[in-house]
């Protein structure tokens, strides 16, 4: 990599790490906030879901924005517009209030991975490796975010973490207005979808079905994901340790940036359609442990679960970029962004609402329903792909035939 492209790397995983730290800052103080409004958990939850259903729905909007004004460009805004958001959100005197400003958090900073993913994909030759590192960056992104609020929290306020962040924001709005990138493709461009050959469908329509299949795998993957996420710290403090366990949550998140840079690595060498379905099923016992496990197992267990979940997360990428039609892979990330983030973070109230009832082993139980459905899902995708491939090879011999 040339100095140029070296320096996207360092700004795109910078800002990846941040946005998953403001995103992650939330859950891992859900029982203090809880404690100072004295609401209950499925109020907590459906806020959850409000700054997911937020955070996703930015997406679709963002790809527009980013063909429209750059990738730079969009990636300065929303982290101005974060860095307000999160002092509203420091600055809350009630949960309604904390909810509208969570809402516009996750609006902000929500229009980052369209935008991010455009400057990693263009800005860099060796695509792969520029988008493995971006994945990886989240990841540590999110197993800082708790140790870091956890522990502002302890020292001053719940408050202070989000106007920590707040600081950062600025400052990453601020890297970003003063710099130019030089993208490896000359400048930022739409890309145009490819002329078909005469007399070759523009695209094949039997890759729609698949990738509605694929949307509705994000759609149940990323209930599990709002739903666990959300309440993984609380989990942890009412089964490891009252005052810390949610720091624990630190380290079952970096075994997710190791699931997601050894998920990469074998997306590379079997079809993806057959990884999919056995990393699901692998998933699922570790997810109904991380359910009746206590006590320091428990984060061996749930950093096993971590571990796996984020293992089929460039799996269900890749995934995206084979079936999306020709010159709408952009848009296809944009949806897929949506149904995960967006129509995926009912998990919040779904888990708040077992954790009312019962308790966060509840929660996580009731989650394994969703994680099995996403393996049904994945099993279905595999045998749609093993009947294309039959399908190919027995075109040529029934050509001959005739």
């Amino acid at each position: 990599m040339n100095p140029e492209e070296r320096r996207i790397i360092a700004y795109i995983t910078a800002a990846h790490a941040l946005v998953h730290v403001m995103e992650l800052t939330y859950p891992a103080l859900l029982s203090r906030i809880e404690e100072d409004f004295g609401i209950r958990a499925v109020v907590t939850g459906a806020i959850a879901t409000v700054f997911g259903w937020a955070f996703g729905s930015s997406a679709i909007p963002a790809g527009f924005l980013t063909d429209r004004l750059g990738s730079r460009r969009v990636i300065m805004y929303a982290f101005a517009g974060a860095a307000v958001m999160a002092v509203l959100v420091g600055l809350s005197p009630n949960e309604w209030f904390l909810a509208a400003a969570l809402m516009g958090l996750g609006l902000t900073v929500g229009l980052y991975h369209p935008a991010g993913l455009s400057l990693t994909a263009q800005g860099v030759r060796q695509r792969g490796t520029a988008l493995g590192l971006h994945g990886f960056a989240g990841n540590i992104g999110q197993a800082m975010a708790p140790a870091l609020a956890i522990g502002l929290a302890v020292l001053v306020d719940w408050r202070l973490a989000f106007f920590v962040v707040a600081g950062l924001a600025a400052m990453m709005a601020v890297a970003f207005a003063a710099t130019r990138l030089t993208l490896a493709h000359g400048s930022e461009i739409v890309e145009q979808p490819p002329e078909p050959a005469q007399g070759e469908p523009a695209h094949d329509r039997s890759y729609l079905l698949p990738l509605l299949v694929v949307y509705a795998s994000f759609i149940v993957g990323g209930t599990v994901y709002r739903g666990a996420i959300t309440y993984l710290p609380k989990h942890l403090e009412d089964f490891v340790d009252k005052d810390f366990g949610g720091a624990f949550v630190t380290v079952a998140l970096l075994m997710g940036a190791v699931g997601q840079l050894i998920g990469g690595s074998i997306s590379q060498r079997w079809p993806l359609e057959r990884i999919a379905p056995v990393v699901g099923l692998a998933a699922l016992p570790a997810l109904l442990l991380t359910g009746i496990v206590t006590g320091p197992a428990l984060v061996l267990i749930c950093s096993l679960f971590i571990f796996l979940y984020f293992a089929n997360q460039p799996v269900f990428t890749g995934l995206i970029a084979d079936y999306s039609p020709p010159g709408a892979v952009g848009r296809s990330f944009g949806i897929s962004f949506f149904a995960g983030f967006g129509l995926g973070s009912t998990g919040g109230v779904i888990a708040g609402a077992l954790v009312d009832r019962w308790d966060t082993q509840a929660a996580f139980l009731g989650l394994s329903a969703f994680m099995a459905l996403s393996v049904v899902l994945s099993f279905v995708l595999w045998a749609m792909a093993e009947r294309r491939r039959d399908d190919l090879l027995a075109q040529p011999v029934a050509e001959g035939v005739q």
